[in-house]
């Protein structure tokens, strides 16, 4: 079955220091097979019968987004019930509205899951580093990460990417405010253009 997920992909310095820290657990526990690449979900994973539908919709929403959502990389979580290790999200409220917005407008088509459907205010955002994990490693990684400094930097989500068994099919980079295709999305040109725009707006704030 062809699995769909919608994320933003994590990208500069803060996903620098996500994947150093996820190399530190890999040594220090032997969790490769554990491990994720980091990530913000913002829906699924999930399964639809309409991939074109889906793809416009999530065009749809995206291109209708006034302002560059926005969020802060803090400390470290844990969900018991599923023992999972993850990053702290802190979305701001144009983020909320737009993961809110998205998973509303592709729900009618899509098998989201129940969280999928959480309110604004609800969903809990985070970037998973562990999954999957035995009890005794769970427990063993909750106790290492009550002395591990936080990630903090505060970046742009860039772009909201729509994945397809694991591969990009569609992004949209909010920066430049357009639709990427696969190869766009994994384009270092693109990629530059979006940095370029990021330094402009940080001159003209000073």
């Amino acid at each position: 079955m062809t699995r769909y997920l919608i994320d933003i992909r994590l990208m500069g310095p803060v996903k620098q220091q996500i994947r150093q820290l996820s190399e530190r657990l890999q040594e220090k526990f032997g969790l490769d097979k554990n491990l994720v690449t980091p990530h913000i979900t913002l829906a699924g994973p999930f399964s639809t019968a309409d991939e074109a539908r889906l793809v416009a919709g999530f065009a749809h929403v995206c291109t209708a987004q006034q302002s560059i959502p926005r969020y802060d990389v803090g400390g470290y979580g844990f969900f018991d019930a599923t023992r999972v290790v993850y990053v702290t999200i802190t979305p701001d409220e144009n983020l909320k509205q737009f993961r809110y917005r998205l998973a509303q407008a592709i729900a009618p088509y899509c098998t989201l899951r129940e969280y999928d459907l959480d309110s604004a205010e609800d969903f809990q955002f985070h970037a998973t580093l562990a999954m999957k994990l035995n009890w005794l490693t769970y427990q063993r990684i909750k106790w290492y990460f009550r002395k591990q400094e936080p990630v903090i930097y505060r970046y742009h989500p860039i772009r909201a990417t729509l994945m397809k068994n694991t591969k990009i099919l569609c992004e949209y980079d909010f920066v430049q405010q357009r639709m990427l295709t696969r190869a766009q999305a994994l384009s270092r040109a693109t990629m530059m253009r979006d940095l370029e725009i990021l330094k402009l707006w940080d001159e003209g704030s000073r």
